[in-house]
């Protein structure tokens, strides 16, 4: 299977599904955005692990190459926010009220301890790279999203369960028989060598977190009382 089959396997299909007459839309624009946002964000971060190796497609299972990252990786980053942000609608509900201040502190607090994690795990060599680069580039985004506005993702925190929680799954899924059908393989020179069925550690974080910044910038954008703090 080339890396175009694995999108019109295992992204297009549900993504479809999911918005297939779908109940009207809370904010469109947040939906639309996430995953340009996503692509801008991602893109320097993933050129950098090709490059250095982290990862990489073998020849003949991609279309063409854009820096060193191939034209499927860039789609990919657009599927993905659509896929769990489409699936988050369905599952989010109404917005909660605005709860105390307490969970931005602790929130902000845990996620900036992971940052710092990060980088330290990023200069005890390269066993630790690919997860050190993981905490790293995407703890600061959760440090900015949980001290902006805690209180409304722990009020929502069933919808942020869910969401993140089931896309994830499907994702991990996907993941492991990509890997195992050498669409792409992940280098255990920069990975801790733990995992689950085959499936390396790094890569479930790198999926958990990156369904993590889709999903709690979603909610962010969907509630009221976020946009007003913006004001």
């Amino acid at each position: 299977m080339t890396y175009l089959g694995f999108h019109l396997v295992f992204l297009l299909p549900p993504l479809l599904l999911l918005l297939a007459r779908p109940p009207r839309p809370p904010r469109l624009w947040a939906y639309l955005l996430m995953p340009l946002i996503a692509l801008l964000y991602t893109t320097p971060w993933d050129n950098y692990l090709v490059w250095k190796g982290v990862w990489g497609y073998p020849e003949g299972r991609v279309l063409l190459r854009l820096g060193y990252v191939p034209l499927e990786e860039y789609l990919f980053f657009l599927l993905q926010p659509l896929l769990t942000g489409a699936f988050l609608h369905r599952v989010a509900g109404a917005p909660p009220s605005a709860g105390s201040g307490l969970a931005r502190v602790v929130g902000g607090g845990v996620w900036l301890l992971a940052a710092a994690l990060g980088v330290l795990l990023v200069a005890l060599g390269e066993r630790y790279l690919y997860l050190g680069l993981i905490l790293a580039y995407f703890a600061p985004v959760f440090v900015l999203q949980w001290a902006f506005g805690g209180d409304l993702l722990w009020g929502w925190r069933r919808a942020l369960l869910l969401g993140v929680g089931v896309p994830t799954l499907y994702l991990w899924g996907a993941d492991l028989f990509a890997i195992r059908e050498g669409i792409w393989w992940i280098s255990p020179q920069y990975t801790l060598g733990l995992g689950v069925l085959g499936l390396p550690l790094e890569e479930m974080a790198f999926f958990l977190f990156t369904n993590l910044a889709v999903v709690q910038g979603l909610l962010l954008a969907w509630h009221p009382e976020a946009l007003k703090r913006l004001r």
